[in-house]
């Protein structure tokens, strides 16, 4: 993302945000769809979370028993109720496109990852 010379409003924080929150939805219905793991992603409205998580197939959702995920983001998208709201952007931006490159990682890969990918 390049930096802007003046500086965004709260209006075009959130339009970035969202914009990448959609695109980590459709990254996960992409690598669930092809089959190279199994990803999700949640967005609670009304507290404008974004949590996704990508687990190897033949993962196991037992509580007791979970296979861990190979990875995880967990952001509020509104810097609107933050005290420093261009910081918490800038942060929350580099979140989402560390964990946007992952999951491009994956796809360009095209190689399933699975539990004993895990084990090794």
């Amino acid at each position: 993302m390049t930096k802007t010379t003046q500086p965004l409003t709260i209006e075009d924080m959130n339009e970035i945000l969202y914009t990448r929150a959609e695109e980590v939805f459709l990254l996960c219905m992409l690598i669930t769809r092809r089959g190279l793991a199994h990803a999700f992603c949640n967005f609670s409205g009304h507290v404008e979370m974004l949590d996704s998580k990508v687990h190897p197939l033949g993962s196991c959702y037992k509580y007791e028993s979970a296979t861990q995920p190979v990875a995880e983001l967990r952001v509020w998208i509104d810097p609107a109720d933050r005290i420093n709201p261009e910081k918490e952007f800038n942060k929350i931006v580099e979140e989402l496109n560390t964990y946007i490159i992952y999951l491009d990682y994956i796809i360009a890969k095209g190689v399933p990852i699975t539990t004993s990918d895990q084990a090794a």
